[in-house]
């Protein structure tokens, strides 16, 4: 059995792709999940998966098997990016930027689907003010502005990097890790 959480991307943002949570949890229930549970809004929900459940050993397969049951399901397209808690761990312990410097709900990782096969050089022209660092499979932010106003979105990470991608802010994070702890 293996604990893991599926950040889901785009989930009830702006007044698009709304989704009940209850709907939600209702998915990863029928895929065979045990210990559903999803935290705020927008698309992080912690799960248990059974020994021996499809995708057991292929990370991008049950990412996919996610996705195409949230689509078939609920009638949204949406990415899918999994953690376990130790990597949710380790990507919070690695986070560069001190708290002090900028308010944390400014601090933001950035989980990708895969180790990136072009390196932030090719982000170096989009907001070059927003402090970034790629450690493994996430990029590490700080938007000193707030991240309303950086011009460096998912989809030229994704264009530009070619991954897919999802960010959530170091608070939310923090409630994603005590869910899964939990």
């Amino acid at each position: 059995m293996t604990r893991r959480v599926a950040l889901l991307r785009g989930l009830n943002v702006g007044g698009h792709n709304k989704v009940l949570m209850a709907d939600l949890r209702g998915v990863f229930t029928a895929l065979g999940f045990d210990d559903v549970g999803t935290i705020i809004q927008s698309g992080n929900v912690c799960f248990t998966q059974p020994s021996g459940h499809p995708g057991e050993s292929n990370e991008s397969r049950l990412a996919e098997i996610i996705s195409d049951a949230i689509g078939s399901e609920l009638g949204i397209e949406t990415s899918v990016v999994l953690r376990t808690p130790e990597q949710l761990e380790t990507a919070m312990a690695a986070h560069p930027y001190p708290a002090g410097e900028v308010e944390p709900k400014l601090h933001h990782i950035m989980f990708l689907d895969s180790i990136p096969k072009h390196g932030l050089d090719q982000l170096a022209d989009v907001s070059p003010a927003d402090p970034r660092a790629l450690i493994g499979r996430e990029i590490h932010l700080a938007y000193p502005q707030g991240s309303a106003r950086s011009k460096l979105t998912l989809k030229i990470v994704e264009s530009r990097l070619g991954v897919v991608a999802t960010a959530r802010n170091l608070p939310t994070c923090e409630k994603i890790l005590d869910q899964l702890a939990g």
